[in-house]
């Protein structure tokens, strides 16, 4: 595995330019949301993979990595989104360096390119659970016991035992749904064999005659045999440009058409019908236990020979238990079950009158395409589609509510642009002139040919679901029996050091708390202990906090399994939200404690939890970096060390003073509210939350006075004559630092904003930033060990000193009383 050191980014996502040293050390990305830290992130996974999580899978139709990853600035130069990481392989040691493009995603540039770094990147590759979100993290603790299942196995890398499953499990409760869907299909092309031939029943003796009549008209031998396999129009050339058409037929089929258009009592009786018994529906308040008693209605209509419930995979003894049990729950909605079948009813209905009229207009389009015009095509190919979408709506009472309003509009009345459509047809076939009796029978038999190839076809594909069936329930019962054991086993591996993680967090109050996996088939139910009060499901009783607790708990137990000791590196992204205070430290020191050999990455919104890591030990005091806000245009305002000095340096050793000015301002925009908030400065408060350098600037200056001056009345009082001359010395150098940095700082903002008048060379410059950066020093500890901001401390709620973190300033601001 790896760990990482330096990381490059430029141009990807919402980040312009940024360079983070992780040092092959844990560190710490915090800030507001929407500053850009889950950017980091994304530039992480894809200079590893080529690939951002957060741009593929459910849920991001129409985004991609080729054109959503590159900056939206710089979205159609995909080359200038560029990711670098520095990194090393923690088994042999060696160092290297991976460059991604988004405009060649799936190449990159290793340097050194030896065989050991490589291993190590394809070890890395395989192994994405390394990035943990909050929105993957639930998916542990509060997701249905089927969806948990498919992700715990995810993570195990045993996803493939899922979607195996789920493969045969899905071709074992078709069996019932292919077979009458087959079986519709054969009704369908062995009725259009009736229609065509005029005959009551087509079967093998009822062909024969119909057929040999034309056969003999034309010459041909009469067929002495009749099978799904003959070929009715055997012995006829084929001319591949003729199209048959036969108007005795085709005058058939649009009467019988012509039919339900002039007569639809029926049809409406049945709308109306339907419509009442909602009525009954929008007087309930339990359409969600309607929706449960329709699904297990479902169910018991999918039970098939063998005793396993088509809904949850459960075995029972026999298929009349499982029945039973099914249609006892059914009967109990009671009144519910009675709305429920009457509207399954009265919709069944409905749905019988539209599949029938479908299939009665299908032979009209047929037509069409050869006699009518493309518009009159669309309008019949529009009814087609209308009431195909019916039937496939019209499931439950849930759906058929849904479809209420629509059905009272009268959306599926036939318009006058459809009947003008038909009447158009029949004109058009009455036209055509009969035929002599060769031509007609031509017509005939290659039409009849066709149906009749349909029918078969449809009828081998009846087999066919058949024999898929048998199949799939031998595959699925063998399969099942050993996955459950396999997983059964290392469930129980992952339970039991998942709950020592959840004690070691929770030790106060929870440090009898145990887990159980209860693997089911295809679901994995969760249930957590409870203050010793039961086992329960984790979201049952626990707060949110502790879900995320025990979300990532579970998550670190799995990774564990996974990869034992080359757990070398995870990123979490945000996956803490509601810890308190105490779990928080807690949490920092199961990480450190549990996992010392790992780095971590993680990301927060939460700056006390930032803190807090920097307490515990799990990062150093420079491991971290705060995102105050970003904008589209610059991407994250950072403070990670002062390393925007250099980069001012390094502009204006290119003769880039606009661009100095612009990396001066940048990183003065996040020292300022730093300085700040550690000062304890008073600004006027704005509601958009859009404050201005100068507001943070007045208000330090102001703040770091009167501090100084309390301190100096401090000292005297005390008769501290070391800490008064310390104070002395530095008002001193507080009184120089400012009037300097008033003096240079009017340069900034007019290079910042382009203006083409102020030009100004490099020389003339280098003094502005200089004078910044003595002003900024006022508030920064000189111990380069230390180099934290000096801030106020408190003691019930009153300030007590003016100090660094390492104590080599420490001012007291409390009066001898």
């Amino acid at each position: 595995m790896i760990k990482l050191g330096k990381l490059n980014i430029e141009e990807f996502r919402g980040i312009r330019e940024l360079e983070l040293d992780f040092n092959y050390q844990s560190f710490a990305i915090h800030g507001p949301n929407g500053s850009g830290k889950s950017g980091v992130v994304d530039a992480i996974g894809f200079v590893l993979s080529g690939s951002v999580a957060r741009l593929t899978g459910e849920g991001t139709g129409g985004v991609s990595v080729k054109h959503h990853a590159p900056h939206v600035k710089s979205i159609n130069d995909p080359e200038a989104a560029r990711v670098s990481l520095t990194f090393i392989d923690t088994v042999s040691g060696q160092e290297g360096t991976i460059t991604r493009t988004v405009k060649n995603a799936a190449d990159f540039s290793l340097t050194p390119d030896t065989p050991e770094l490589r291993s190590a990147l394809e070890v890395a590759l395989a192994h994405p659970e390394i990035t943990l979100s909050r929105r993957e993290l639930i998916k542990f603790i509060l997701a249905e016991s089927g969806k948990r299942s498919k992700e715990v196995q995810a993570l195990l890398q045993l996803d493939k035992i899922e979607t195996n499953r789920a493969t045969l499990l899905t071709a074992k409760n078709k069996v019932i749904a292919d077979k009458k869907s087959a079986s519709a299909n054969v009704a369908t092309t062995k009725l259009s064999v009736e229609m065509h031939l005029e005959i009551p029943e087509a079967n093998a003796e009822n062909v024969k005659v119909a057929v040999n009549k034309s056969r003999v008209i034309l010459g041909l031998d009469e067929l002495e045999e009749i099978k799904l396999s003959t070929n009715l129009k055997e012995g006829l050339e084929d001319d591949k440009d003729e199209k048959p058409f036969d108007k005795g037929t085709a005058t058939r089929e649009i009467a019988a058409y012509q039919v339900k258009l002039d007569d639809t009592k029926e049809l409406d009786a049945a709308v109306k019908k339907l419509l009442k018994t909602c009525e009954q529906i929008a007087k309930s308040e339990d359409l969600a236990l309607i929706k449960n008693q329709a699904f297990l209605q479902t169910g018991l209509g999918l039970i098939a020979e063998e005793a396993v419930c088509p809904l949850c995979d459960k075995n029972w003894a026999t298929p009349a238990e499982l029945r039973k049990h099914l249609e006892k729950k059914i009967a109990g909605f009671k009144e519910l079950s009675r709305i429920n079948g009457e509207v399954l009813t009265d919709a069944s209905a409905l749905k019988e009158l539209l599949t029938a009229e479908r299939n009665t207009l299908k032979p009209l389009h047929t037509l069409s395409v050869t006699w009518l015009e493309a518009s009159d095509q669309e309008i019949i190919q529009t009814r087609l589609d209308l009431l195909l979408e019916f039937e496939l709506l019209i499931k439950d009472a849930a759906s058929v509510f849904e479809l209420k309003d629509r059905l009272e509009a009268g959306t599926l009345n036939h318009s006058a642009e459809l009947k003008a459509s038909i009447k158009a047809l029949t004109d058009k076939i009455a036209a055509q002139p009969d035929t002599s009796d060769v031509t007609k029978a031509r017509s005939h038999l290659i039409l009849a040919a066709e149906k009749w190839s349909n029918y078969a076809r449809t009828k081998a594909a009846e087999v066919a679901a058949l024999r898929a069936a048998d199949r799939a329930n031998l595959a699925y019962d063998t399969y099942c029996k050993v996955a459950d054991n396999t997983l059964e086993k290392l469930y129980v591996e992952v339970e039991d050091r998942f709950g020592e993680f959840y004690r070691q967090i929770n030790n106060e109050d929870e440090g009898n708390f145990k887990a159980k996996f209860k693997p089911d088939g295809a679901k994995l139910e969760l249930l957590v202990d409870f203050y010793g009060l039961g086992m329960f499901p984790p979201g049952a009783y626990h707060s949110e906090g502790h879900q995320d607790g025990m979300g990532i708990c579970l998550y670190l137990a799995l990774v564990e399994k996974i990869m034992g000791e080359n757990f070398s590196l995870s990123v979490l992204d945000d996956v803490v939200m509601s810890v308190d205070v105490n779990h928080r430290k807690q949490f920092c020191e199961l990480l450190r404690n549990a996992f010392p050999d790992t780095q971590f990455i993680i990301t927060t919104h939460d700056e006390i939890w930032a803190k807090q890591m920097q307490t515990t030990g799990l990062i150093r005091t420079k491991s971290d970096i705060r995102f105050r806000g970003w904008s589209v245009d610059n991407g994250p305002i950072h403070d990670q060390g002062r390393v925007f000095w250099d980069k001012i340096d390094e502009h204006l050793a290119d003769d880039d003073v606009a661009g100095a000015a612009h990396k001066l301002r940048h990183g003065l925009e996040a020292e300022l509210p730093d300085i700040a908030e550690a000062l304890g400065a008073r600004i006027a408060y704005r509601g958009d939350a859009k404050y201005e350098m100068g507001d943070f600037l007045h208000a330090i200056k102001g703040r770091h006075a009167e501090l100084l001056k309390k301190a100096a009345e401090s000292a005297s009082s005390w008769n501290k004559k070391d800490e008064g001359a310390k104070v002395k010395q530095l008002q001193a150098e507080r009184v120089a630092a400012a009037l300097t940095q008033e003096r240079e700082s009017w340069p900034t903002n007019l290079l910042v904003h382009q203006n083409n008048w102020m030009n100004m060379t490099p020389k003339e410059f280098k003094d502005v930033p200089k004078a910044w950066h003595e002003f900024l020093d006022l508030f920064t500890c000189s111990n380069p060990e230390c180099e934290t901001w000096i801030e106020v401390s408190y003691k019930d709620n009153k300030e007590e000193t003016l100090r660094c973190r390492c104590n080599d300033l420490n001012l007291n601001l409390v009066k001898k009383s």
